[in-house]
C-alpha cells in the first residue's frame, strides 16, 4: 500500500473519530437539558378551605415559574383518617418534593417518615409535627405572635373588662394549639379574665352552641377570640340570636371571603390573618433547593400575621392576607 493512500486512510478516521465524538458530546448535551421537571405533591390539610387554596395558589405559581409540575389534594375532614391513605398515595407516587400540612402533630409522623424514605423531600407547610427529622424544611405562621396579637385587639375593644372566650379548633393541631396559647398568655397578661378554653372544630353549628351556653352562664362575656374562621361563623350567629352583635366583640383568625364580609358587616371587629400566598411560595422555594442539593433554611421559616380592621381593609398591603376562593391568575 503506498504513502499516500496510508495518509489518505489516516485522515479519514480521524474525521469519522472527530464526526463520532461530536455526536457523543451533543447527545450527553441533549439528555443534560432533557432532564424531567421536578414533580411536586402538595397535600393541604382539609379541602375547601380558603386558607389552603389560597397557599395552593402561591405554590402551583412558584412551582410553575420553577419549571416544576404541581398537583394538589386534600382530605375531606382534618383528621389524620382521612389524610393518612392520601399520604400513602403520594409515598406509592414518590414525586421529588411533597408539602404536606399534618392533621395531627403525633399521628401524622410514620405517614410522613414513610414518603421520606422513598427519597421525596418533605416539606412542612402551616401545621407541624413533634418529630420533624424526616423532613427538610418547615414554614408557617407565627401563630404564637397571632395569638398575642389578637389578644391584643380584644383588649383594646373591650377596654380590658368583662371576660373573654377562646373558642379553638381541635386539640393536637400546632398552628392553633400556639394561637390559644398566645391569645391565653397576653390576655391573662393585660388583666383580662379568660374563660375555660372551648374546642368546636369545623362545625360551625357546635360553635354557636358553645358561644350561647356561654353567654347564659357568664353575663360578663365581652369578646370572644375564635381561631378559625368556622368558629367565627357560630359565634356571629350565637351573637345574632341573642341580640348581641356588636355588644361583644369578636376577633376571628384568617381573612377568608366569609370572614371579610363578617369585617364590613361589623359582624366582628377584627381579624389576625395569615399570609398563606407567601407560606406555600416558600415551601415550593425550600423543596426545590432541597431537591437540587442545596442547603435549605436551618430553622423553621416564621411568616408574621397582619391584623385587619374594618377601618383598614381597603389599604393596599392588606390585599396579601386576604384568602380566596380559586387562583385570580
Amino acid at each position: 500500500m503506498s504513502i499516500l493512500k496510508n495518509r489518505k486512510i489516516l485522515k479519514l478516521s480521524m474525521a469519522t473519530a472527530l464526526t463520532l465524538g461530536s455526536i457523543v458530546s451533543m447527545s450527553a448535551t441533549a439528555i443534560s437539558q432533557d432532564k424531567a421537571p421536578l414533580k411536586i405533591t402538595m397535600v393541604a390539610g382539609v379541602k375547601g378551605d380558603p386558607f389552603y387554596i389560597t397557599m395552593m395558589c402561591g405554590a402551583k405559581k412558584e412551582a410553575t415559574r420553577l419549571g416544576a409540575t404541581f398537583d394538589f389534594q386534600a382530605p375531606e375532614s382534618f383528621s389524620p383518617t382521612d389524610q393518612i391513605p392520601i399520604v400513602n398515595g403520594v409515598a406509592a407516587a414518590q414525586p421529588d418534593i411533597m408539602l404536606i400540612a399534618p392533621t395531627h402533630d403525633s399521628a401524622m409522623i410514620i405517614p410522613i417518615e414513610q414518603v421520606a424514605e422513598g427519597g421525596t423531600k418533605i416539606v412542612l407547610v402551616d401545621t407541624s409535627l413533634q418529630n420533624i427529622s424526616s423532613t427538610v424544611a418547615q414554614i408557617s405562621t407565627d401563630d404564637y405572635k397571632g395569638g398575642v396579637a389578637a389578644a391584643e385587639e380584644i383588649y383594646k375593644l373591650t377596654g380590658g373588662k368583662g371576660s373573654v372566650l377562646l373558642l379553638n379548633f381541635q386539640p393536637g393541631v400546632s398552628t392553633t394549639e400556639a394561637r390559644g396559647r398566645g391569645f391565653t398568655e397576653k390576655a391573662k397578661e393585660l388583666g383580662l379574665r379568660v374563660l375555660d378554653e372551648q374546642f368546636s372544630g369545623t362545625d360551625i353549628q357546635k360553635s354557636t352552641s358553645i358561644v350561647s351556653a356561654v353567654m347564659q352562664q357568664a353575663s360578663d362575656l365581652s369578646g370572644v377570640f375564635t381561631t378559625t374562621d368556622f368558629g367565627a361563623q357560630g359565634t356571629v350567629a350565637a351573637l345574632r340570636a341573642a341580640n348581641r352583635l356588636g355588644e361583644i366583640k369578636v376577633v376571628g383568625f384568617d381573612a377568608s371571603p366569609v370572614m371579610v364580609e363578617q369585617l364590613k358587616a361589623n359582624d366582628i371587629q377584627a381579624i389576625v390573618s395569615q399570609k398563606a400566598n407567601e407560606i406555600g411560595v416558600l415551601g415550593v422555594q425550600q423543596g426545590v433547593k432541597a431537591a437540587k442539593g442545596e442547603p435549605t433554611a436551618n430553622e423553621p421559616i416564621k411568616v408574621s400575621t397582619i391584623t385587619i380592621t374594618k377601618d383598614t381593609l381597603d389599604n393596599p398591603d392588606i390585599a396579601q392576607a386576604l384568602q380566596e376562593t380559586e387562583c385570580r391568575d
